[in-house]
């Protein structure tokens, strides 16, 4: 393993306190293999619409990064299409929990579903994150909707849907891993 240079330690810790641009960040963490640089302006990178892109930063940008940037957020946007546009109901959401009013906890969980979270994840300027999908449910308001029945879908999706709402982050960690072996 490399040690860092003293100096380049200190360097790279005044340099973090600075406010540089991520494409700056990237190129100076590849130019001095400064691992730990990487994820935080990638991050930064994707949760930016391209078209809030400066001139510089567009000259800046390399055709190999820009290339990883835009499939990675064409990836998430359409993960973040999918998951926005299916409310999640188990397939046996007729039979469990008995419920007397079960038509109508379906009714109120699909108009939340579309009214709420759905316009949260197509928000165009506020960035939120398809992780905190199941805590934005729990304390979501489902007025109307039987209690148990709203805790039986959650422990659905807890338990089969996971790897959709995580999947927005493994693209994000995809990405990292990409950019390490390409241009580190």
């Amino acid at each position: 393993m490399w040690l860092i240079a003293p100096g380049v330690e200190f360097a790279t810790s005044e340099l973090l306190k600075a406010a540089l641009h991520p494409v700056h960040r990237l190129r100076l963490a590849q130019q001095y293999s400064l691992q730990d640089w990487i994820e935080i302006p990638i991050r930064m990178l994707l949760a930016a619409p391209l078209e809030r892109y400066t001139e510089p930063d567009q000259n800046n940008l390399d055709f190999g990064l820009y290339m990883l940037i835009a499939t990675t957020k064409e990836s998430i946007a359409k993960a973040r299409k999918v998951l926005a546009h299916h409310p999640p109901l188990p397939p046996d959401v007729d039979n469990a929990p008995f419920c007397p009013q079960h038509a109508t906890c379906k009714k109120v969980w699909v108009e939340k579903w579309f009214l709420v979270l759905g316009r949260r994840i197509h928000h165009p300027s506020e960035d939120f994150p398809l992780i905190l999908i199941p805590e934005a449910l729990k304390d979501m308001d489902h007025r109307g909707m039987n209690p148990e029945c709203k805790e039986d879908i959650l422990q659905w999706m807890n338990a089969n849907l996971l790897y959709l709402i995580n999947g927005e982050e493994d693209l994000i960690q995809q990405a990292v891993a990409t950019y390490r072996s390409i241009f580190m």
